[in-house]
């Protein structure tokens, strides 16, 4: 692809140097056949002004700096200088086929043009040069001025409290939404209809990929001729004409914008392979014999800089973007290496850092849940998050990782991907929402800087027409100042009303999380677990379905613990549901040291390997009255899923409190842990739950407002006093409960002095 300078436009979007004077250009003469043109005298705060500049010669590779690197500088009102590389585009129209298709089409020719974004108001002054084989060339100069306007400006952690994101104006931001990482054959106008619908329902996030062969977003790509703008070191302009069109759209609604730059599909042979058609893959010319090499290869690196320059030179000027994100599962890649992986992240979240003046935070993503903290514990990971599927539990799940995780990193946290089912299978056969629902929740009330953000948006999202699963989320975290009132998460103890005592005790349903076959997979390890009465289980995060026998992979060997406590003579049930074909499997379950309950999972049909389901069913442990030790180990071959149930087990009524507060407010969800989407999949319906009280310590002494809050319909029901004892409240859910209900506490004002 060769570029006419003489309709080749410059866009330069400007990253922060140190502060220097603007050199003198008086009398000083453009290089001949340039020109600078900018869209605007004034612009308002945070809001795009665009350059446009003309180059005398032709370039073989215009996105390449080291045939055409285009620089603006610029000083700002403060004297602050900026600079930041030039960017190639070729602009399009659009329009929709007969199916609905969206058709592209070049307008015009290719074009440079430079935008830039600000939030100090004054006058700003700046020069354009291009460095190309001739020489360094002066192309023009100018000035605008930056004018008050009502915009939040850009998204960052907030340092002083490292849990939750801040925009420029002050305001938190707290990202709800859901992922959107590609278009379907709709293209852009996919995104017209699924932004606006989510932004109706007050979503404020989506995800986006910039990667894959197959997705009309993906940038870097195979060449399939030897004059299109696809190929190594090149970048797919109709892709990026697309991304203008949904930052565009995202700015219209105040959206955050989670850019993905990479995924493990490029460097897999294994799932949902895509190293066959990667330019970085040397059968296709590119410079790396393995997948591997992508991490260490210099030329590699070199290439992967070049694509963030691009990225930060036409889209980091947009207050929209939340983020950059290197990578989606990264762990997933062929011969993952932590210590490789990890000084990659290093290497380009710095190369950012230098070229970004807008300091967009920089994250990664892991497939396992618990990531991996040699990469999400450096300092140059501005965030960290979780992806989760096949939780029978959403709730536990997102609540136990993500405060395990805040706790570890002091960073904000939030799961980027999740969902019932990894196949989507559970969302299109039981489109309820409970799933949704119940981790939006969750996410919002156990400290997460955001909501967890579903999945299948194109699948279930908006064939379901589920929107409105979002907006009660988004009503009531609209007025919550996240950043302001640094909350944290409390204690909110569950307990019968005094004097009201059971005539029988529930029953305690244990919906481990997915397990995994990692053998560095925490949850493949043996654990200890205590259960109190009131249902809570210390380190559930550790808990996984998958039970590992000693022979196929005895480093993944995970025998679980469980501490117990029963008040009166119950059950202690393994459910199995399903067992490995590959050799079968073996329960043994001790109490108290002593072998209580043996069953063998034998594999009759060697050739098959399916999992086999014959031997699914309740395995049941009699337990007498008082404290115990119960083990439950698989001495078989392979593994067996498996779930929990202690029957009269319960001292507390069968309810979840998540809390965050300070000490003059709290905000509380407070969920029947019998509604859960495998239940309900299942056709069982949550035991209605009697009135229960929920205490909260370490407020001021005062009058306090109690506000119920309906969490489908999205509002307030009613409001109510309490005062504080020995700096604590009562709280007493509704009688009957089934699903679940959330308050706020606000300490009421005193009359003005």
């Amino acid at each position: 692809m060769r570029v006419s300078g003489t309709v080749a436009h410059l866009a330069i979007i400007l990253a922060a140097l140190p502060s220097m004077a603007l050199p003198a250009r008086a009398g000083q003469i453009p290089w001949e056949g340039s020109s600078c043109r900018q869209s605007a005298d004034a612009v308002g705060q945070y809001e795009k002004l665009e350059l446009t500049v003309a180059l005398p010669h032709t370039y073989a590779n215009p996105f390449d700096p080291g045939e055409i690197d285009l620089t603006a500088r610029l000083i700002a009102p403060s004297g602050k200088a900026f600079t930041l590389p030039g960017f190639y585009c070729q602009p399009h129209t659009r329009s929709r086929a007969a199916d609905a298709a969206e058709v592209l089409l070049p307008e015009g020719e290719g074009i440079f043009a430079i935008r830039f974004a600000w939030g100090e108001i004054g006058r700003y002054r700046y020069e354009v040069t291009a460095t190309d084989s001739s020489g360094a060339h002066f192309v023009g100069s100018g000035a605008f001025q930056v004018i008050a306007a009502d915009r939040p400006g850009y998204i960052r952690p907030f340092a002083s409290s490292p849990y939750y994101f801040q925009r420029d104006s002050g305001g938190s931001y707290f990202p709800i939404g859901e992922n959107m990482c590609w278009p379907a054959k709709g293209g852009s106008y996919d995104y017209d209809l699924w932004m606006s619908k989510l932004a109706a329902s007050g979503g404020n996030y989506l995800r986006l990929w910039l990667v894959n062969e197959w997705n009309k977003l993906g940038l870097e790509r195979l060449s399939y001729a030897p004059d299109d703008d696809r190929g190594l070191g090149r970048y797919d302009q109709q892709a990026a004409w697309r991304i203008d069109r949904i930052i565009a759209l995202a700015a219209e609604s105040d959206m955050g914008v989670l850019m993905c730059i990479e995924s493990f599909n490029s460097l897999s042979t294994r799932i949902y392979p895509q190293w066959k058609v990667s330019p970085y893959n040397a059968a296709n010319g590119g410079p790396c014999a393995t997948p591997a090499d992508f991490f260490t290869n210099r030329e590699a690196r070199r290439l992967f800089r070049q694509r963030l320059r691009y990225l930060v030179a036409r889209w980091g000027y947009a207050s929209s973007v939340l983020a950059w994100e290197l990578w989606n599962e990264v762990d997933l890649v062929d011969d993952y290496s932590s210590e490789t992986v990890a000084g990659w992240h290093q290497e380009m979240a710095r190369y950012l850092r230098s070229i970004d003046p807008w300091t967009h935070p920089v994250t990664t993503s892991y497939g396992r849940t618990e990531g991996d903290p040699q990469v999400d514990g450096i300092p140059e990971m501005d965030f960290v998050q979780s992806h989760s599927y096949g939780a029978r539990d959403m709730a536990q799940t997102i609540a136990s990782w993500g405060l395990s995780k805040r706790r570890q990193y002091r960073k904000p946290h939030y799961f980027g991907e999740f969902g019932a089912d990894v196949y989507g299978k559970e969302e299109w056969t039981n489109p309820t929402g409970i799933y949704l629902h119940n981790g939006l929740w969750a996410g919002m009330l156990s400290g997460a800087a955001g909501t967890p953000m579903t999945w299948w948006w194109d699948s279930f999202i908006d064939p379901a027409d589920i929107y409105h699963v979002f907006a009660p989320v988004a009503a009531y975290a609209e007025d919550v100042d996240w950043v302001g009132e640094d909350l944290q998460p409390v204690e909110a103890a569950v307990r019968r009303p005094a004097g009201q005592t059971p005539t029988t005790y529930a029953d305690l349903a244990i919906a481990p999380h997915p397990g995994s076959w990692e053998s560095s997979d925490p949850r493949n390890r043996p654990h200890e677990f205590r259960i109190t009465g009131a249902g809570h289980i210390e380190n559930s995060h550790l808990l996984g379905d998958v039970q590992h026998g000693l022979v196929n992979h005895p480093d993944k060997h995970n025998p679980a613990a469980f501490g117990v406590d029963y008040p009166v003579v119950g059950t202690f049930e393994v459910i199995v549901r399903g067992v490995s074909g590959h050799g079968g499997a073996s329960l043994r379950v001790t109490l108290d040291g002593a072998l209580r309950l043996l069953a063998d999972f034998p594999d009759p049909l060697p050739d098959d390997t399916e999992t086999m389901h014959q031997y699914d069913r309740a395995y049941v442990l009699g337990v007498p009255a008082g404290p115990h030790s119960i083990v439950v180990e698989n001495r078989g071959a392979d593994w067996f899923h498996c779930s929990y149930r202690l029957t009269s087990y319960l001292t507390a009524p069968n309810l979840r409190a998540l809390a965050l507060a300070n000490d003059r407010l709290a905000l509380l969800w407070v969920q029947n842990k019998g509604n859960i989407w495998s239940d309900r999949a299942a056709g069982t319906d949550p035991l209605p739950v009697d009135p229960a009280e929920i205490e909260i310590g370490g407020f001021q002494p005062g009058d306090y407002d109690l506000e119920q809050w309906d969490t489908y319909a999205g509002r307030p029901v009613g409001v109510t006093s309490l005062a504080t004892q020995d700096g604590a409240l009562t709280i007493t859910t509704p009688a009957g409960l089934t699903t679940d209900v959330a308050y706020k506490l606000t300490r009421r004002r005193g009359p003005a002095p």
